[in-house]
């Protein structure tokens, strides 16, 4: 009976101290002091402020780069062009530093604010360019503008694109349902915010660059405008400030992205897969690299270019491809038996516990993995997107641009309608649109088909522009031989209303692939993971910016200073080409990896651990990984932790 009752009590003590061992620690929002109603307004307003007064900043500063380098530093339209759009590539880069600082070293507001003040002194220093005094010593201007655009604003504000919207997104409790529904909301409104600091931006501050205003002289435009952006984005840290009591932290993790590097590069002489995917990663940096070359050369840009588009082009191929495999298979039959084998990860002569540590690090990397393919197909989206801020606006300038006899609109102006439409179009598609498609077809809008109709859009698109400006160049010069303000180009006799169903239109793709991308590098990885993941997508704007570039430069004998004497449309016609075979690619892979078809939220899907069989993403998965950050929240080794 004493025998009975020891192991009794021995069984019970152990049975307690299991609950206790297994017993997660509370989440982060559940240590959160105060409870709101409403995270997206009490909380994530401070978020949204945020985003609008330093998107404003940023699209101040990139209305005006194009002008201001021809029209002020006289540089031509092709080394202005593709410039812009190679730092635009940086701008989209840089966020992978951002977030490997974020999620592994500082946290994300602590990030956010200390590359912020980096991006207020960039903004500074343009603006000192700009000013008259300075701009009569060339190469002075020359060369604070190079130092402040891309040494400051583009590591700056590219180190914080991958950690404002993941703040934003981290507020809400992925268990609570509410919360749930109203971080959909926050990407919606996040992306309204975007565009209303563009609308003001390309409305405003386009004209106050070129013309001045009544109380600023117009050889100070250019200077009032990088002054006011500077400004504006003060404002913006202030906004951050403001709310940072109400935040949750989410502590960094030791081995985030490190954590994907790791897997990747040790995976690589195993498995197909992981090597081709990290050969994917190499060939985009070799592509990036060798069109910064093309861009500053004087000889040779042509060559360089197309070697570039070569490396971007196998690189997409090797994500889509390889994007869609598992990365714990191992391909090496010819392994010893000296090895552990845990559910396909080879380690080799370690203990159980390290084993179960490789095997999970390896699910969270085959988790980034998967959206690869996805974003592999958004790079030549994005080549669309930048079209709007390279080469649109070279056609609008030679459009008949004049209001009255001694009045014009500025052609940098006209980039107001892709903002504009897009401020109307999320309240539209949110409220009216997809409510309309799921009554009618029983089923909300996935993820699936929003992409694919904004992709098909986008091919669309392209080749609308490259006919336009056959018919612009047509319409002949008019008359008096009137020149654009801004660029000095002339101006043919169709009216720059002709140009706003071009701005529209991207528009509308933008609202149907970006706000999905968003949801869906958000939702998909783990916590720990996910402004390495926000990275990846803005890693894939980068690289459909280099595209845009790369096209330009391979078409730059077709597209001089005066567009009237080239033929800029073969460029928009090889653009439109790519898109279709892209749409119609996609369609295909998505399909076969069944990823974004389910109508349950966004139609996120998840492969399950072996690979065979897919499933629904839950709360529960995000929850899960957020315990298990919570809990390494306490190591001694995080000194931003909360």
């Amino acid at each position: 009976m004493a025998v009975e009752t020891a192991l009794h009590d021995g069984a019970a003590s152990t049975s307690d101290e299991e609950d206790k061992a297994s017993a997660s620690p509370p989440s982060v929002w559940d240590q959160r002091p105060t409870k709101y109603k409403s995270v997206l307004w009490s909380v994530c307003g401070y978020v949204l402020l945020m985003e609008l007064a330093e998107r404003l900043s940023y699209y101040g500063i990139n209305q005006g780069l194009k002008n201001f380098m021809q029209m002020k530093l006289g540089w031509s339209a092709v080394s202005a062009n593709s410039l812009k759009s190679t730092w635009t590539s940086l701008v989209y880069m840089s966020p992978l530093m951002g977030a490997y600082i974020a999620d592994e070293k500082w946290g994300r507001y602590p990030t956010i604010t200390t590359f912020g003040m980096l991006y207020l002194v960039g903004d500074g220093l343009l603006a000192v360019a700009a000013h008259p005094s300075v701009l009569a010593h060339r190469d002075v201007a020359e060369g604070i503008f190079i130092f402040g655009l891309f040494g400051c604003i583009g590591l700056g504000t590219g180190a914080i694109k991958s950690n404002v919207i993941t703040l934003g997104a981290d507020q809400f409790n992925p268990t609570d349902a509410s919360e749930t529904h109203q971080k959909a909301t926050f990407f919606s409104y996040f992306y309204w915010c975007i565009n209303f600091g563009a609308a003001f931006a390309y409305g405003y501050l386009a004209s106050l660059s070129v013309n001045g205003s009544s109380i600023v002289p117009v050889d100070l435009g250019y200077f009032a405008c990088f002054a006011i952006c500077t400004c504006v984005m003060a404002l913006a840290l202030l906004c951050l400030r403001l709310g940072r009591a109400r935040y949750i932290q989410v502590p960094p993790s030791s081995d985030a992205m490190s954590q994907l590097v790791r897997v990747l590069w040790q995976r690589r002489t195993r498995n197909v897969a992981a090597s081709r995917i990290v050969w994917g990663f190499g060939l985009f940096l070799l592509s990036f690299g060798l069109n910064i070359v093309a861009a500053v050369s004087v000889s040779g840009r042509v060559v360089l270019s197309l070697l570039a588009g070569v490396a971007s082009s196998v690189a997409i191929v090797c994500w889509v491809v390889y994007g869609q495999r598992q990365i714990g298979d191992d391909d090496d039959d010819n392994v010893t038996h000296d090895n552990v084998i845990v559910d396909n990860v080879i380690v080799d002569n370690v203990s159980a516990k390290t084993s179960s540590s490789a095997r999970e690090d390896t699910d969270a990397v085959q988790k980034v993995v998967r959206i690869l393919p996805f974003a592999a197909f958004t790079i030549v989206w994005g080549c669309v997107s930048d079209q709007i801020d390279a080469n649109f606006q070279s056609i609008t300038q030679q459009c008949d641009l004049r209001l009255t006899a001694t009045t014009q609109v500025p052609g940098a102006m006209l980039g107001i309608f892709d903002p504009l439409a897009i401020i109307v179009l999320i309240p539209v598609l949110e409220s009216g649109v997809y409510p309309l498609y799921e009554r009618i077809t029983l089923s909300p809008p996935t993820a699936f088909g929003k992409t694919s109709a904004g992709l098909a859009l986008a091919a669309f698109w392209m080749f609308y522009v490259g006919l336009f400006e056959i018919v612009r160049r047509r319409s002949g010069p008019v008359d008096g031989n009137a020149r654009d303000a801004g660029s000095g180009s002339p101006m043919n006799n169709l009216h720059w209303a002709w140009n706003v169903p071009q701005y529209v239109g991207v528009a509308l793709c933008e609202c149907l692939i970006n706000v999905t991308a968003y949801d869906i590098f958000y939702t998909e990885v783990p916590l720990h993971l996910k402004s390495t993941a926000q990275a990846i997508n803005l890693f894939t704007v980068s690289m459909g910016s280099n595209f845009t570039s790369i096209f330009t430069l391979a078409f730059g004998q077709y597209i001089p200073n005066d567009l009237n004497v080239g033929h800029v449309e073969y460029m928009f016609f090889a653009v439109g080409t790519l898109a279709l075979v892209n749409v119609a690619a996609y369609i295909v892979v998505m399909r076969r990896m069944q990823f974004g078809m389910s109508a349950s939220g966004y139609g996120l899907v998840a492969a399950s651990d072996d690979g065979t069989e897919e499933r629904t993403l839950t709360a529960s998965d995000i929850s899960s990984d957020a315990d298990r950050d919570t809990a390494c929240s306490s190591d001694d080794d995080h000194p931003h932790s909360v």
